[in-house]
């Protein structure tokens, strides 16, 4: 089936799916507007820069800009090879023009076998959540807020704001167990104590104080700051002084968060780790199953079966980048992966 896949797309043929099972992220929609001599080159010329194009917003995701820059070079022929599936959304033709959008769907497992054998680097950017401590002072010098009515930064951050990223931006959580803990001085000092009890609470490592101060009479000065060790960021943004200042500050702090981010996954994701885990199973086709999960998920370079009997089962298994992303991604599968001391225990659940 696979082979006649690609030789519909190799000969520009559509592919309809209505029950798409590989992620999002390597789906994308991409607009073409090609003339050429006749009807029939333009569509033909249009498909392959649609595939490209395609191919490479797909493939930003998953490398750094010397991996794209690679993978740029790839030949038409060698590329439609990466094409799972293309969907024609709307499309245009006359007797020299072709004008189409399509979805297009790349085969993310040929993708990363294809940068591992290259030695290009494969990032795993899966979307994170970052918890935001909204801090606000009208003047440098004043107290600052947090859980206050007063605190205009943190409403603007709780009224579902556009932050314009894949991640997920939450605003600190007014629970009881947080406000008991946390204050708006605490968090400007980024109070280890309080911050630690906070980030346990929430099972996050992603926590960014900002605060924010008016900027004289007209703009905002937003002092990003990370708990993990990572320098701050002052940002500026003008404007007058109102609810809609805040909301327009957003999407700059996300980007700046979001592109740091971006860079600790770089430096982190290019690296292979190991562990060793033991899976108890009722039937041998659960193993099989779970196992068949296991190679599916980006992180995972490989699952090698160590030791076998008594329904439990001792694999080794290989990813990339840190444990506790692993284990997030394990959990979209129902996974848990639970350390032992010495090796981990998987099981299955919600």
């Amino acid at each position: 089936m696979h082979k006649i896949i690609l030789a519909l797309l190799m000969s520009f043929g559509i592919i309809h799916t209505a029950n798409a099972k590989s992620s999002e992220k390597y789906v994308a929609e991409v607009s073409i507007d090609i003339t050429a001599e006749d009807a029939a080159s333009a569509r033909e010329k249009g498909m392959k820069e649609a595939y490209r194009k395609a191919f490479l917003t797909v493939a930003g995701k998953s490398t750094d800009s010397e991996g794209l820059a690679r993978l740029s070079n790839l030949t038409d022929d060698q590329l439609v090879n990466f094409i799972q599936e293309a969907e024609v959304i709307s499309e245009k033709a006359s007797n020299v023009r072709y004008i189409a959008t399509l979805k297009v769907r790349i085969n993310n497992n040929l993708l990363k076998t294809y940068m591992e054998e290259q030695g290009i680097n494969y990032v795993i950017r899966t979307a994170s959540n970052i918890i935001v401590v909204p801090v606000f002072r009208e003047f440098s010098g004043d107290s600052p807020l947090l859980w206050e009515s007063r605190n205009e930064w943190r409403k603007a951050w709780e009224q579902s704001p556009k932050t314009g990223s894949e991640n997920n931006y939450i605003s600190v959580p007014a629970d009881s167990m947080v406000y008991s803990v946390l204050d708006g001085n605490k968090a400007l000092q980024l109070n280890g104590q309080a911050l630690d009890l906070v980030a346990s609470h929430l099972n996050t490592r992603n926590i960014y104080v900002l605060d924010a101060v008016y900027n004289g009479i007209e703009g905002l000065r937003i002092n990003i700051m990370p708990y993990n060790g990572q320098p701050s960021k002052t940002i500026d943004i003008s404007g007058e002084r109102s609810p809609e200042l805040f909301q327009k500050a957003i999407p700059e702090v996300a980007a700046y968060i979001d592109s740091t981010i971006q860079e600790q996954n770089i430096a982190s994701d290019t690296s292979r780790q190991e562990l060793i885990g033991m899976y108890s199973y009722d039937k041998l086709s659960d193993w099989i199953k779970t196992e068949n999960q296991l190679k599916n998920i980006p992180q995972i370079s490989s699952v090698k079966i160590e030791a076998m009997g008594k329904g439990k089962v001792q694999f080794r298994l290989e990813y990339i980048g840190q444990i506790y992303d692993l284990i997030t991604a394990l959990k979209a599968y129902r996974l848990n992966l639970q350390d032992m001391n010495g090796y981990y225990n998987l099981s299955t659940g919600a």
